[in-house]
């Protein structure tokens, strides 16, 4: 019997030991805070991304939200198995663009370059990294254009276009004066298949367009065509500052005219005014880009004007002020990219961040007018009809439409075809060439 009551007993304290352990458990699990886990390390962000490239330069785009004080970013470019920076700056710098053009000295044509950037702490120990991005440059282009000439205009008169443009190769327009059945026209269009008279009146010598359908042309006039019909503007500024010389813009509520007195008229789509105002000299061309500004060239038209070469920020006039662009009279300059600038006239200069340099073309006359729609299929024409052709890599001169005389006076660049307009050998005819590659 004790027995029997010894293990009775010992079997009931168990039970009794295993409801207390049960309660009090389930006790604190009730009563105890709960301890939430610790927040997420929120780390450094960095992005690249591409903003645009050429033949020899890729430009990058580099955007943060590091708050390291002590910390820069350092943006590096792989290539070949090979790991090169080719920027640091302050890490307070939140957004930025790096030109990668090798220092100057120009990347490779048609080669993928590999980027990325990294946060650098203090201890130059390398923290956080941003995505990779992967840009090939552009490759040549080819030289090789068969040539298609028009001669148009009536005998007997001094038939000449002074400027082309177009939104793509079957819709160009050309500008001057041509007569055409003894009517003077001062618009041509090409439609793919042949040039038709556009406009009467003739004296215009620039053009510019943004859609088929908005389209200036200007000289001793200025008329606007909606895609339906050629309007005059009569605003009286415009009419104030006539002849205009070259035209550029962002769009029709942002226009800027040159005439050729050195005056550069803002048009906003309602009113004009006056942006500013250099005497003695002509405003021989504009070109820019859309959020960087604009470049104007000019040479001296009096004995006490002068050359320039200006850029202007939406804001404020840059002069340059280097001797030998300026003895160029410069007659053109094209904007390709900020890193990218060609300037003619009795020599071609190209701009980059290295300065501005001499482009070794053969030219005995001048260039009058530098076109291009990238940075490796770009046209340089001028005197005794001659034309050049940089592909990217090297420039080369189409020997086939050089004469002693006669004149190319401005050019437009569309993918496989080039438009170039002027005057015949004999200076009374209106001469078209269409090149095709």
């Amino acid at each position: 019997m004790l027995y029997t009551f010894k293990v009775k007993y010992k079997k009931i304290f168990k039970a009794i030991i295993l409801l207390m352990v049960l309660i009090l458990g389930y006790s604190c699990s009730e009563d105890s805070p709960i301890i939430p886990p610790p927040p997420p390390v929120v780390k450094d962000t960095i992005t690249i991304s591409v903003e645009s490239f050429t033949h020899c330069s890729i430009t990058l785009k580099v955007q943060s939200t590091a708050n390291s004080p002590q910390s820069s970013i350092r943006v590096l470019r792989s290539f070949n198995n090979t790991t090169t920076a080719i920027a640091e700056y302050p890490i307070q710098t939140k957004d930025t663009t790096i030109i990668d053009d090798d220092n100057g000295t120009g990347l490779l044509l048609d080669t993928s370059y590999t980027y990325y950037a990294v946060r650098v702490d203090s201890l130059g120990t390398l923290k956080d990294t941003s995505n990779i991005v992967t840009q090939k440059t552009l490759a040549p282009t080819s030289h090789n254009y068969t040539w298609q000439e028009f001669t148009i205009g009536d005998a007997g008169f001094s038939n000449a276009l002074y400027d082309v443009w177009g939104t793509d190769e079957n819709n160009v327009w050309a500008v001057g004066t041509v007569m055409i059945n003894d009517t003077a026209y001062g618009v041509l269009k090409w439609n793919g298949t042949e040039w038709k008279p556009a406009l009467k009146r003739g004296g215009y010598n620039s053009i510019l367009g943004f859609t088929n359908y908005d389209i200036w042309a200007v000289g001793n006039v200025i008329y606007h065509f909606d895609g339906i019909s050629w309007n005059e503007n009569r605003n009286q500024i415009l009419n104030d500052n006539i002849p205009y010389t070259s035209i550029w813009g962002t769009s029709s509520s942002n226009l800027y005219l040159g005439n050729a007195w050195g005056k550069i008229i803002h048009w906003d789509g309602t009113k004009a005014s006056v942006l500013a105002s250099f005497y003695g000299t002509s405003i021989n061309d504009i070109s820019g880009l859309i959020n960087e500004g604009f470049y104007v060239v000019g040479s001296k038209n009096t004995t006490n004007g002068n050359n320039i070469v200006t850029f202007y920020n939406f804001s404020s006039f840059q002069n340059y002020s280097d001797v030998s662009l300026l003895n160029t009279s410069p007659l053109t300059v094209k904007v390709l990219t900020d890193n990218f600038v060609l300037i003619g006239g009795n020599n071609l200069f190209t701009k980059n961040r290295s300065g501005w340099n001499t482009i070794p073309i053969n030219n005995y006359g001048t260039v009058n007018k530098v076109r291009g729609d990238n940075t490796n299929n770009i046209f340089a024409v001028g005197f005794f009809k001659e034309a050049y052709h940089f592909n990217g890599l090297d420039w080369h001169k189409y020997s086939e439409l050089s004469a002693t005389h006669g004149v190319f006076n401005s050019v437009f660049v569309s993918g496989q075809r080039v438009f170039i307009v002027g005057q015949n050998e004999t200076y009374n005819f209106a001469q078209i060439y269409i090149g095709v590659k």
